[in-house]
């Protein structure tokens, strides 16, 4: 029987190369899967379970006065806590920086990797407990069933999504940024800008991304190791599964290769007859390789 080419097929390819990779014993504590939504809170965009449990394991005396003064709404006052510094300080702060809550201090979301030879303790009881998560269509609308092809969740905070074309079905990158384009509003909590990284479009040859979401006007740039990609005998994307979005190397660019800056553009104002600045912010992603 002749196996037909499908964007599943490539689902299922990644899936099992990222699984291969965890085996190594190096990374996170890492779960790639399928599961129902309801363990995904579309409204706070996080999943609430992966957070709490990090937030334990790693900071247990905080979890345990944060309980002692929120008690049985612990869980959901940390949660809402974190939507709202994300909010209002943007995910790439938040993540460096974490967040302060005013009965338990700070409260870290994600560790990074020590440079020290001497402070091997801290990157196993601190780093090796970060939370990797990879899913695979995942439904983040409030409003319809819609999904994205996968999410990728650093203790259960989002911070890639992709879209997946493979060439063979007759769709190729093209389509995975219109899929953007035209059918991921940017007003998803999902899609608002600084919560969450990166938005990848990718297929069998080539990768693109954005880092803001704009509708129509959405500029992917290239992601590419090369002009074309260096052949390797599979898929000429696959250093996208191999070397960029794995546990350690998406902590490495949150750390070291993520930037927000400013940006000034000049719009002429046929009312008023005069060059107006309108100010806009914007993720800038260095390469990690």
């Amino acid at each position: 029987m002749v196996r037909v080419p499908t964007e599943k097929r490539y689902e299922e390819h990644i899936e099992r190369e990222l699984n291969s990779l965890l085996d190594d014993g190096l990374q996170f504590h890492s779960k790639v899967h399928q599961r129902d939504d309801s363990w995904y809170d579309k409204n706070l965009c996080v999943v609430g379970d992966e957070f709490i449990e990090f937030l334990k394991e790693t900071q247990k005396e905080t979890y345990d006065k944060l309980h002692k003064k929120y008690g049985e709404n612990t869980d959901k006052n940390i949660l809402s806590r974190l939507n709202k510094e994300i909010d209002s300080k943007g995910l790439i702060h938040v993540l460096r920086k974490g967040f302060n809550d005013v009965h338990g201090g700070n409260i870290k979301t994600l560790y990074f990797q020590s440079n020290s030879t001497l402070n091997e303790k801290y990157r196993k009881d601190k780093y090796l407990k970060n939370k990797f998560l990879l899913v695979r269509q995942l439904h983040y609308s409030i409003k319809n069933e819609n999904s994205i092809d996968m999410g990728l969740f650093l203790n259960g905070i989002p911070i890639v999504t992709m879209e997946l074309k493979n060439q063979l079905t007759g769709q190729n990158i093209k389509h995975a940024e219109n899929q953007y384009r035209y059918d991921r509003s940017p007003k998803e909590k999902l899609f608002n800008f600084e919560r969450c990284l990166v938005h990848f479009g990718v297929d069998n040859d080539n990768v693109s991304m954005t880092t803001k979401l704009s509708g129509p006007k959405t500029r992917f740039l290239p992601y590419n190791k090369g002009i074309p990609n260096p052949d390797t005998g599979g898929y000429k994307s696959e250093y996208l599964w191999k070397e960029i979005i794995t546990p350690g190397s998406l902590a490495d660019i949150v750390e070291n290769f993520a930037h927000v800056s400013e940006e000034e553009e000049k719009i002429f104002n046929k009312e008023s007859q005069k060059i107006e600045i309108k100010k806009s912010k914007v993720l800038i992603l260095g390469m990690a390789f």
